[in-house]
């Protein structure tokens, strides 16, 4: 015979409906009561008087009741509800407290569907930063369309001409990427991004799309939509490189920032704007230090 656990496992936890039987009574009670009052209105005379008035102040009284002890339940219903609702609130609120802003962790396999959401989705600014940007250069049809549509994109990624000169930290690239072509990537991506800035420039005839480039080794990448603004949102993406590379890819928005607990989106546009030399946060951007631009 089955253990009193294996029965509670097959069988799950009883609703507050099963250990309260006595609302399907309180039912059948009603039902009773008011077959009793009419058949006292249509046969006055089966029983004496005294009987009527007492069947009819019973079955009133138990109406009564029945019916207050319906509204108190669904008041505790509502009740509880209401504090459930509170509950996963502050619970998700002191998640995301405790993670500094980072919701979820994405999957290689979604890598394009994340920037394309967070591209499609800004509205007024978006960042966009890598090393290599290959992977962004094959997107430039879809960033043109946002640009056009009256984004301001920035675009930060390594110098190629700085690598070029660098022998060895082109090699340190390489290394760190187990990719032997990645100078000549970085190069391919910078002209195809730059012409496509230069593009959409001319037929806006406004700056909203520059290129920015930085001359370090960032392990990190990131697409970032409205930074410095209670509507940041974006995803961070980590390369761990060796005998299995991967990327960590973490999900990310708004958090309330004070000086001694910062949000993990702040911190990596902090540093995007100490490699570009631009404030991302500001309202306006305004060069902060020396800075090779590129047209």
């Amino acid at each position: 015979m089955r253990s009193e656990r294996e029965r509670w496992a097959t069988a799950g936890p009883r609703s507050r409906e099963a250990v309260r039987p006595w609302t399907g009574g309180g039912l059948l009670a009603i039902v009773l009561g008011v077959s009793a009052n009419l058949l006292l209105t249509f046969a006055p005379d089966v029983v004496p008087a005294w009987v009527a008035v007492a069947v009819v102040v019973c079955t009133s009284a138990t109406l009564v009741l029945m019916a207050v002890a319906v509204l108190v339940q669904r008041l505790r219903r509502t009740s509880d509800a209401e504090a459930a609702a509170t509950r996963a609130l502050q619970e998700a609120e002191d998640t995301r407290r405790e993670l500094r802003g980072v919701v979820s962790a994405g999957k290689e396999r979604v890598r394009g569907a994340e920037f394309s959401e967070i591209l499609l989705g800004a509205r007024e600014r978006l960042i966009i930063h890598g090393v290599g940007m290959s992977a962004v250069s094959r997107e430039v049809d879809l960033i043109r369309t946002a640009a056009l549509g009256g984004l301001e994109i920035h675009l930060v990624m390594v110098d190629p001409r700085w690598l070029r000169r660098t022998r060895g930290m082109a090699g340190v690239l390489a290394r760190y990427y187990d990719n032997p072509y990645i100078l000549g990537q970085v190069e391919k991506s910078h002209r195809d991004i730059a012409a496509m800035a230069r593009e959409v420039n001319a037929e806006c005839a406004e700056e909203r799309v520059r290129v920015h480039t930085y001359r370090a080794i960032s392990p990190f990448g990131a697409t970032i939509a409205e930074p410095g603004t209670p509507e940041v949102k974006g995803v961070i993406e980590f390369h761990v490189t060796g005998r299995l590379p991967r990327r960590i890819r973490l999900v990310v928005e708004y958090y309330q920032d004070d000086a001694r607990d910062r949000s993990l989106v702040s911190q990596i546009i902090d540093a995007i704007s100490d490699l570009s030399g631009y404030n991302f946060s500001a309202a306006s951007l305004e060069r902060s230090r020396d800075a090779e631009q590129t047209p």
